[in-house]
């Protein structure tokens, strides 16, 4: 633990990619093998369930500080994070005797879910007396399933790359639908290249398209020719493999979660596919009696080959409905149609052919969705070519009438790269939504950022009973410059008219426009619709908070872009 706690603030201290890497190499190369092993599994992801509330350990903190529960509190809203408080307060222990990695994670986190309150209390109690402040700071952290290194994935599993020396290409696809975490299993993985035998169920890295911006001048400009291109459609869906070996099938999503539960009609659907194929995909809510996107393209003077079926997407919020479930009801899979959109093949029959271009990998992608016969779950997704940039800002520009985000292009002559390499996959996007909004709540943020309110809350004007009143309609932390978040927390620090715990209530007089990528009903939201990846997009010192949006636009959004919560597809 202490190796792994000076890892911690290595990387939390430098925000130079090269010191990172250096520092995790360092580690990696010191570190015993079943700790390496612990912590490379926390690093890139595999976080420990919480098994400890912030309310528990603050509460017991003050036991064992001999501090007043109130005082506690209020440091905790001055630090701005409960699990640096707590190190900051506690005694230092007599005698402080760190556990191994390893030790800390098998034998007292990993049960730690299972004990009652008391033997939590006597669990952490002991952990405390063993352990120095910076150590405890990690410690809480990885108690409450809360932990955030210094350092994201791809930079842990490049660390880790040089360190064994193999491709960080190989090392990402080893790594992909999570690790064990035994001296075994990292044996396994930095073993050298071709000596380590692909999982019948793993999953490839994922190619992530970067973002380009402005209109087709700015593409032009950035990118040459549309001619090398294939222009695609960007689906509004969950991104997923699926994969088909050995007589198996499984859905894996990008966020490496088996999800095949969720979606059985794909999964039956794909038991058809040829033994030793991978589909790249999205995954989306499907209307069949919609106008299919390919009509819309048709409309617009694009001829595209792919999906012939009826029907067209329905909007995030539909496909949510699927997700994060405990329970699944039948009826559940007919109310919410899905459809795998299918733009890519990985493997076939068996050999990983991702260094193949991209116009040889749609060709053979083509077969084997017309080899799968007439079936309504997995469809090919729309691809064409156009002969200048302002006919890709054109369907770019009309994404929403079809139901989607906006466009992909890519390089006919690439190859599946792995994570967001650019320069071969670019997303356009259509314009958020966008709605002006008072800010009307403030509290602080987290890490760096402890000291500053930079978390906000948003209201609309909203009139009933011939009053006024501002109603909360989002909250959002990204899209202020650094200069900008000072400004507003020198403002909410001098116009704070009540607190509500760490929240404070400031005088509303500043508006920001503030950009979402989709809007539903939500009966969770006083508002009662939910915006989704609200962000701002600029700070309106132009407007006073009088001149800011009403309920009334929001819900005509919702209307035109929205979909009511309860509201049923059509079934099949």
């Amino acid at each position: 633990m202490r190796r792994f706690a000076q890892l911690f603030v290595e990387l939390d201290a430098t925000t130079r990619t090269s010191e990172k890497v250096a520092a995790l190499r360092s580690y990696f190369e010191s570190a015993a093998p079943e700790d390496a092993a612990w912590a490379l599994r926390v690093m890139t992801g595999g976080r420990f369930k919480r098994a400890i509330t912030s309310a528990q350990l603050r509460r017991w903190a003050a036991e064992a500080a001999n501090l007043p529960d109130w005082l506690i509190d209020e440091c905790r809203d001055a630090v701005g994070d409960t699990s640096e408080t707590i190190a900051l307060v506690l005694p230092e222990p007599e005698r402080a005797d760190p556990l191994p990695l390893h030790e800390l994670a098998e034998r007292w986190l990993e049960p730690m879910r299972r004990m009652d309150d008391d033997e939590k209390r006597r669990a952490v109690m002991e952990l405390w007396s063993r352990h120095t402040g910076t150590q405890r700071f990690v410690l809480h952290k990885l108690m409450s399933g809360t932990v955030r290194v210094g350092a994201g994935r791809i930079l842990v599993i490049r660390a880790l790359a040089e360190t064994c020396a193999v491709p960080q290409a190989v090392m990402q696809h080893r790594l992909t639908g999570g690790f064990e975490a035994s001296a075994d299993a990292l044996q396994a993985v930095c073993a050298p290249e071709g000596e380590h035998d692909r999982d019948i169920g793993q999953a490839y890295p994922f190619y992530l398209a970067s973002p380009i911006d402005g209109d087709a001048e700015d593409v032009e400009a950035q990118l040459g020719s549309p001619a090398p291109f294939a222009i695609e459609l960007k689906w509004d869906g969950i991104r997923a493999q699926v994969i088909r070996r050995s007589r198996e099938t499984l859905v894996w999503s990008r966020g490496e979660e088996l999800i095949g539960r969720q979606f059985p009609e794909i999964v039956h659907a794909a038991g058809r596919l040829p033994d030793g194929t991978v589909i790249d995909g999205e995954i989306v809510a499907w209307d069949p009696r919609a106008p299919s996107p390919n009509a819309h393209l048709a409309h617009l003077g694009t001829h595209a080959a792919g999906d012939a079926h009826a029907g067209g997407p329905l909007p995030f919020a539909a496909l949510q409905r699927r997700l994060n479930r405990v329970d699944y009801q039948p009826t559940l899979f007919d109310d919410v149609p899905v459809r795998l959109i299918a733009y890519d093949v990985l493997e076939d029959r068996g050999e990983d052919i991702r260094e193949r271009p991209l116009d040889a990998r749609r060709a053979r992608l083509e077969e084997i969705i017309r080899e799968l016969g007439p079936q309504d779950t997995i469809g090919l997704g729309a691809s064409f070519g156009v002969c200048r940039w302002s006919r890709a800002q054109t369907i770019k520009d009309a994404a929403r009438d079809i139901g989607v985000e906006g466009v992909m292009l890519k390089r006919r002559d690439g190859s599946y790269k792995v994570g967001r390499t650019r320069g071969e996959w670019w997303k356009w996007k259509v314009e958020p939504l966008a709605i002006d909004a008072v800010l009307i709540h403030a509290q602080p943020g987290s890490g760096r950022r402890a000291s500053l309110f930079t978390d906000y809350t948003f209201g609309v004007w909203d009139e009933r009973n011939g009053e006024r009143e501002l109603v909360p309609v989002c909250k959002a932390y990204s899209g202020l410059t650094d200069h900008e978040i000072k400004r507003v927390d020198h403002f909410v620090r001098t116009h704070i008219v009540g607190r509500h715990g760490p929240i404070r209530v400031v005088e509303p007089r500043l508006v920001f426009e503030i950009g979402f990528e989709g809007i539903a009903e939500s009966a969770r939201h006083k508002s009662g619709v939910a915006l989704r990846f609200p962000r701002m997009l600029r700070w309106r010192e132009d407007k006073v908070a009088a001149e800011a949006d009403t309920m009334a636009r929001v819900r005509e959004l919702l209307n035109r872009f929205g979909r009511p919560s309860g509201a049923r597809a059509p079934r099949r």
